[in-house]
């Protein structure tokens, strides 16, 4: 039971990177044609995969899915800071998973990036991260 549960990840993180590596080829394309899928999957399958791997995937579905949430709130602030623009920053820290997992990693910069007026600037020693965040209000 314990190895059908262990191929079961296996095979969940490789479809994942799969996935994950076609979304990045038609964001870079922007060409949906049936053609292009078949391009994009092609290469999504022929990369090399990363010798890492990842201890829980569902810590990856976490962070996948926080990634996916922060992109329309994203596109809000965004025009929010055009029309209003932020005055006052803070560094913050913000909490990680601990993941040593390349994957995970990425994706939780990607979502901390992805949270309107927020950027990482580092990760600490202990899992959490350095946040640069902008604040309505006047300047410190």
């Amino acid at each position: 039971m314990r190895g059908a549960r262990r191929h079961w990840q296996i095979s969940a993180v490789w479809m994942l990177g799969t996935g994950f590596r076609l979304g990045i080829w038609l964001l870079l394309t922007s060409d949906f044609s049936r053609f292009n899928l078949l391009a994009g999957l092609a290469l999504a399958l022929l990369l090399p995969r990363s010798k890492v791997s990842v201890e829980d995937p569902s810590l990856l579905l976490g962070s996948l899915w926080r990634v996916l949430r922060a992109v329309p709130s994203a596109y809000g602030e965004a025009l929010l800071l055009i029309v209003r623009p932020h005055r006052s920053e803070r560094l913050v820290i913000m909490p990680g998973s601990g993941s040593r997992s390349a994957l995970v990693m990425f994706l939780e910069v990607f979502h901390i990036t992805l949270t309107p007026l927020t950027i990482a600037l580092g990760r600490l020693s202990d899992g959490s991260y350095l946040v640069h965040r902008l604040e309505r209000g006047a300047p410190r």
